[in-house]
């Protein structure tokens, strides 16, 4: 089961800001994909460590939950080793990054993977 991330300081900072402005939100548009192993830091993150590919994501809302979902195959994946994962708004801003165990994907393989956020 997939457990929820804290939002970035730049997230967050729209999210106050479309509070109290009225503006809109970026859309949770991209799930990219890096080889970066330092940890998440939702204070400082604005990017993930090394990236080497965006997929676009399926969204779904569940009560204050948002949970982001994205499929990255071997062969668009190729030789990189996945170590971290990311969402990725519309406008460019990192929503939140999980660092997770190194995955190495054959090409005829897939898989697919959510980040859930918390509001």
């Amino acid at each position: 089961m997939p457990t929820a991330i804290a939002a970035t300081a730049a997230y967050r900072n729209k999210v106050a800001t479309a509070a109290a402005t009225g503006d809109a939100l970026p859309k949770a548009a991209w799930l990219a994909f890096g080889s970066g192993d330092a940890p998440y830091s939702p204070d400082v993150d604005t990017a993930l460590q090394a990236e080497f590919l965006r997929v676009a994501t399926s969204n779904e809302v569940s009560g204050p939950s948002l949970t982001v979902r994205g499929v990255l195959s071997g062969q668009a994946a190729g030789e990189n080793i996945v170590r971290e994962v990311a969402v990725i708004a519309a406008d460019g801003t990192l929503m939140g990054r999980r660092v997770v165990a190194p995955k190495e994907l054959e090409p005829e393989t897939e898989i697919e993977f959510e980040i859930v956020f918390e509001y």
